[in-house]
């Protein structure tokens, strides 16, 4: 059965008969099919291109397949992407490489073409039925937030988890519809984005867990600048998503979860987050608890705020 024509795979070889050999191969199966002959040009069309599927070959240029998937895998524009690594080298430890930088499955060199083409099926299969990426936003969704915690938890290397969110947010889309909801959304994501994209971080990594739930994962030396911007920028942009008379007024009228009728300011946004050190978290869960405990401790202040390890940012 031929594949939807607008299914894209990457493949990243420096063999060209390789190269040659899937083109053909995916192209009889109605796959677009662009190719990369380095590390580096993998990154780059992979981000350019937003392929469905990438294909990566270990042993590159200027940059190893491992490597490669691992930095793809940070990108919040890829980091729902299936890979499927190629490799000459079958051993045990490669296949360990392979998977714990990342990869969604593992083909050996050479390979046979109906067990290759079943397996790039059952990736695109999967990502399909899996919502790894929020419709909303487009950021990574909590699938792979889980999956890139349980990854840096298995590293051992230090990390920072923020937990952020919106206060009072079911009053503000109570007021104004979930369309004007929605956008507030989006401009909460926005400024995160920005806040990371600023820090400059390679590694760090931004997850929609849904609603006006984010997370976002760092680094100790960017933890206060990406805090302080995203507190800066959402504070200043939030008001112009009122109707100019709130704006003005400086709150809605609307009712508390127990029913009260209050009024409540502009929205604020409430920050959250944990230092994941020394092996104290047994595994995501425990990552996860430790940060939202956090970021209840920050709502419970009436501006926008920050608490990291039961410290004050701000």
């Amino acid at each position: 059965m031929m594949s939807d024509s607008r299914t894209t795979i990457l493949i990243a070889d420096d063999d060209p008969a390789i190269q040659r050999l899937l083109t053909i191969l995916l192209g009889d199966e109605g796959y677009t099919v662009i190719v990369a002959d380095n590390g580096v040009d993998l990154i780059q069309l992979a981000q350019s291109h937003l392929p469905d599927l990438i294909l990566i070959d270990v042993m590159m240029p200027l940059l190893d397949g491992y490597e490669a998937v691992r930095q793809l895998r940070a990108d919040t524009r890829t980091a729902h992407t299936p890979m499927l690594i190629l490799t000459a080298h079958a051993d045990a430890h490669a296949v360990v490489n392979g998977f714990e930088s990342g990869a969604d499955d593992f083909v050996s060199k050479p390979f046979q073409s109906d067990e290759l083409l079943a397996r790039i099926r059952r990736l695109l299969r999967r990502a399909t039925q899996r919502p790894v990426r929020s419709p909303l936003t487009g950021l990574a969704g909590n699938i792979l937030l889980t999956e890139e915690i349980g990854y840096r938890l298995r590293r051992a290397e230090p990390f920072v988890v923020l937990y952020v969110d919106l206060n009072h947010f079911k009053v503000f889309n109570d007021t104004y519809g979930f369309a004007r909801g929605d956008r507030m959304i989006r401009m909460l994501a926005n400024v995160i984005t920005g806040a990371v994209a600023t820090a400059a971080g390679e590694r760090d990594f931004i997850g929609h867990i849904g609603g006006d739930d984010f997370a976002v994962i760092t680094d100790e030396e960017r933890l206060q600048q990406i805090c302080r911007t995203i507190i800066r920028d959402f504070d200043l942009r939030a008001p112009d998503l009122y109707d100019p008379e709130d704006r003005t007024r400086g709150y809605v009228e609307g009712h508390d979860r127990e029913g009260n009728a209050r009024r409540f300011g502009i929205l604020s946004v409430a920050i959250g987050g944990i230092r994941a050190v020394n092996g104290q978290f047994p595994g995501p869960d425990d990552v996860g608890r430790a940060a939202a405990a956090m970021k209840q401790r920050a709502k419970a202040f009436a501006t926008s705020h920050a608490i990291v390890d039961s410290i004050s940012l701000l």
